[in-house]
């Protein structure tokens, strides 16, 4: 395999969802099925999701405690930001008070991946 890479935004390669949980966030990222190498893709996703990355890729979780929970069955990895939400949604002034919106914001974000990983753009990730 090559080891080039290409600077995308992240959903090239991941599906994500996010919530709440009270005042933490809660973001699902998963490599779809649609992936051709699906198990180099994860291996390289759960190298890639690191507490340090997740504090790069959404400054907002800078000082809040993440936890990262691989989940090898679903090709996916469960990312909690500990207090991100304050006291939760009901005390939350802000736009995304529920996180609904957090999974898009790290899918947007740029990465650099192992080129040979990213699907053909005409390909349906959902």
């Amino acid at each position: 395999m090559s080891s080039e890479v290409t600077r995308v935004p992240l959903g090239r390669l991941v599906g994500a969802r996010s919530g709440d949980k009270g005042g933490n966030a809660n973001v699902g990222v998963w490599i779809p099925v649609a992936v051709p190498d699906r198990d180099a893709a994860f291996a390289w996703l759960t190298e890639f999701v690191t507490v340090d990355r997740v504090r790069e890729l959404l400054p907002e979780a800078q000082g809040l405690v993440v936890d990262i929970h691989p989940l090898p069955n679903l090709y996916a990895i469960n990312i909690v930001i500990h207090g991100l939400l304050g006291r939760g949604v009901s005390q939350n002034s802000s736009l995304d008070p529920q996180a609904k919106g957090l999974g898009e914001l790290l899918r947007a974000r740029f990465a650099d991946i192992p080129a040979h990983l990213i699907p053909d753009p005409m390909v349906n990730l959902a």
